[in-house]
């Protein structure tokens, strides 16, 4: 399957201009992978370079990609709210520029109930400029389909 030909807005609760992820690039269990192009209009551009807090709202929207393909393809639930309960660890060796390609890549290292804890790395290319933990809350499944959030 090519993850980049879903549209990315089927997969977030987010809606531009707050969507800091252009594509999903890669799914499995245990790992997943989004791309973001950090353009001119970005809410979070900031004389030239992406500022940190749209950085860590890109990982944040990199593992809401990954549970919403989870659960839109895969258990065909729709997508579900999500919460950043914890960023730790945080490392930026640089922001990424206006103009660059980000890639983040998202490896779980632990699901309990509706808590998902992961780890994360940014890269531009072959560098890497960025790496956190996250711990991601879900809002509870909807007990009817009918009252499940609308795409």
């Amino acid at each position: 399957m090519n993850y980049k030909d879903i549209p990315i807005l089927e997969l977030l609760p987010q809606r531009p201009p707050f969507v800091m992820v252009d594509c999903l690039t890669d799914y499995n269990e245990k790992q997943s992978r989004c791309q973001l192009t950090i353009r001119q209009d970005n809410i979070f551009l900031e004389n030239g370079c992406f500022a940190s807090v749209g950085l860590i709202e890109h990982i944040a929207q990199t593992c809401a990609a990954r549970l919403g393909y989870y659960n839109c393809y895969i258990l065909k639930t729709g997508v579900r709210l999500g919460f950043i309960g914890e960023v730790k660890n945080l490392s930026i060796v640089r922001l990424p520029r206006e103009g660059e390609t980000i890639e983040t890549t998202i490896t779980v290292i632990q699901e309990l109930f509706d808590v998902t804890l992961v780890s994360a790395e940014v890269r531009v290319g072959k560098e890497v400029i960025a790496t956190t933990n996250l711990k991601i809350a879900q809002e509870e499944a909807s007990p009817n389909p009918s009252q499940e959030r609308k795409k």
